[in-house]
């Protein structure tokens, strides 16, 4: 009895500075203005903790109000500890899937706050929160998007002028240079705008960070004859040739000789010149695994020979060490196996051609194209990071539903293969997980009988040999059963289901939260209750907006979604 006793113990979580402060009471506490910014850079909502696919227009348009009001609560070293948690340069497994929220919040402080001292303190920080310059230039979108809304003349105001300014004059000559030098030199208009309503020529600059600043807001067709303007940086001089000449390169077979003689990386090269297969061979194995997949669907189009991408991609040590999930490889691959129609047209006899009274229907026909990264979504199962969690999994596995597709951006994927990713990833990475299903009229849940040995194939092929019909998808059914299971004792429970409306009285948290409160107090006082909704792009019920219920509804499914599991279950926000 001792040993169980032990076993049952809740796991502790991990230290964490940007962990909210959470007693085993804090079931029925309200939420702080602190935490519900935190979780709006995780979810994008400050009131429900719902997350739905993101669209930038309606994020800024819907919660301008509720950041502004959130942003006078809190003061301004909460408001930058908060920010430096997901946008500082600290390396930080658990950030946000993206940084418009956070950066959101940003530009509302800066277009709102009224107390100037608060303002010049987070100001002051600015540099240590926009870490690149794609961040910047977000950053800066969104500030005039606010400033529309705002009905404001000016694209930014003074606060947010002097915050760009010192970060453009705080960069060192080599990280300017940098930012001029990757990608394929398209980003420089922007720059040039930014930096003219800046009047950057008037700051007390060195000459040669004025001259990387014009540099950085050049064409490179302006760039090809050396201007004066660049006579400060002469000493870089053949470097700054040569990747102009690169951009202006029309033939890649040049290309490899430039890259070679200046030691230039992949990040210098536009992707144009991949057609080149000696080049394409040259960069491939310095580039990350991460930068395969962001490029993959360019590479793969650009390079017929795609064998060297190929052999990086199935390279299962780097796999491993990237630590990719196997819900991003399925969507990946669905992005380059989208069906394509063909509309099959019928001929007629030239004698029926001029004939109204002829009907006829012209025969689609829909094919997918074969994606090399199938391959390596299915080897991707048990390579990426446990949770550490002991998990208890709950499908839908209702054949109504099997063949079915999801709806929005993952429309051409079936709700089987989006299960069985999500699902089986976490099964083959953790030890510690328990996965049941509803089989039949009644509520009740049964074993699903997948190994550790089977392969995803095989564990598709287990969950329609269940055949399972109509069921009572009762959401409270697993924490009943939870409660009175003794023999375990679970941190997470993880629900995969068509839409987490079915089986859930007035479409109203308050008794899976009155449920989670129980299970809370009496078994594990962290445990965390997460519902994956596949093919709803909308919340499935009433949330609490005054307290934490320690509930998370994931409606659809994209890249993010493995990020927001973890990043919810180790506290990170609520």
């Amino acid at each position: 009895m001792e040993k169980e006793a032990i076993s049952n113990q809740p796991l502790k979580d991990e230290p964490s500075k940007d962990e909210p402060n959470q007693s085993e009471g804090t079931a029925i506490s309200t939420i702080p203005a602190i935490d519900k910014l935190r979780r709006f850079c995780f979810i994008g909502s400050t009131d429900e903790p719902v997350y739905t696919t993101p669209a930038l227009d309606l994020v800024v348009e819907n919660n301008f109000a509720s950041l502004k009001e959130l942003c006078s609560q809190v003061s301004e070293d909460e408001l930058v500890e908060c920010l430096l948690s997901v946008l500082g340069s600290e390396p930080n497994e658990e950030q946000p899937p993206r940084p418009d929220e956070p950066l959101l919040i940003l530009a509302v402080f800066f277009t709102t706050c009224e107390d100037e001292k608060k303002r010049n303190a987070v100001r002051n920080r600015f540099t240590d929160l926009i870490t690149s310059e794609s961040d910047l230039l977000l950053f800066v979108q969104l500030v005039k998007r606010v400033q529309k809304l705002l009905e404001r003349k000016t694209p930014f105001n003074r606060t947010v002028r002097k915050a760009v300014l010192n970060w453009y004059g705080t960069k060192s000559l080599d990280r300017l240079l940098h930012f001029w030098s990757i990608g394929d030199g398209n980003r420089w208009p922007a720059h040039r705008d930014l930096l003219y309503r800046l009047h950057f020529r008037h700051a007390n600059f060195l000459p040669e960070i004025i001259a990387a600043l014009r540099l950085l807001s050049s064409s490179p067709k302006e760039l090809s004859q050396w201007p004066d303007f660049l006579t400060p940086l002469t000493s870089f001089r053949e470097t700054i040739e040569g990747v102009v000449k690169l951009r202006l390169l029309t033939d890649p077979e040049q290309a490899i000789s430039i890259v070679k003689k200046l030691s230039l990386s992949w990040e210098h090269v536009p992707f144009h010149l991949l057609h080149d297969p000696r080049l394409a061979h040259f960069l491939i194995p310095h580039m990350s695994y991460e930068q395969l997949l962001q490029k993959w669907p360019r590479l793969s189009r650009l390079n017929s020979r795609v064998r060297p991408f190929a052999e990086q991609l199935l390279d299962k040590k780097k796999l491993k060490a990237s630590n990719v999930p196997p819900v991003r490889l399925l969507l990946e691959d669905m992005r380059l196996r989208k069906p394509k129609k063909v509309v099959n047209q019928l001929v007629l006899p030239s004698s029926l051609k001029n004939k109204n009274t002829f009907k006829f229907q012209c025969a689609t026909t829909s094919f997918q194209k074969a994606s090399f990264l199938h391959s390596v979504y299915e080897i991707s199962f048990g390579l990426n990071k446990a949770l550490g969690r002991r998990l208890h999994i709950t499908l839908n596995l209702e054949q109504a539903y099997l063949g079915k597709y999801l709806s929005g951006p993952c429309r051409s994927l079936k709700y089987l293969d989006a299960l069985v990713a999500l699902g089986f990833g976490y099964f083959r990475s953790d030890r510690k997980v328990t996965v049941e299903f509803w089989h039949d009229r009644s509520g009740k849940l049964k074993a699903l009988p997948w190994t550790n040995e089977m392969s995803v194939s095989e564990a598709k092929t287990c969950c329609e040999n269940q055949k399972v019909g109509k069921v009572r998808q009762s959401l409270n059914e697993i924490l009943f059963r939870a409660l009175l299971d003794m023999q375990n004792t679970f941190d997470v429970f993880l629900v995969l289901v068509p839409g987490a409306a079915r089986g859930n009285p007035e479409n109203n948290s308050k008794c899976l939260a009155a449920l989670m409160d129980k299970y809370r107090e009496k078994r594990n006082s962290n445990a965390k209750f997460i519902m994956v909704s596949l093919r709803q792009r909308q919340r499935s019920m009433i949330y609490s907006s005054g307290r934490n219920e320690n509930l998370l509804e994931l409606c659809s499914l994209d890249k993010h979604t493995p990020r927001l599991i973890n990043a919810f279950v180790r506290n990170k926000f609520y």
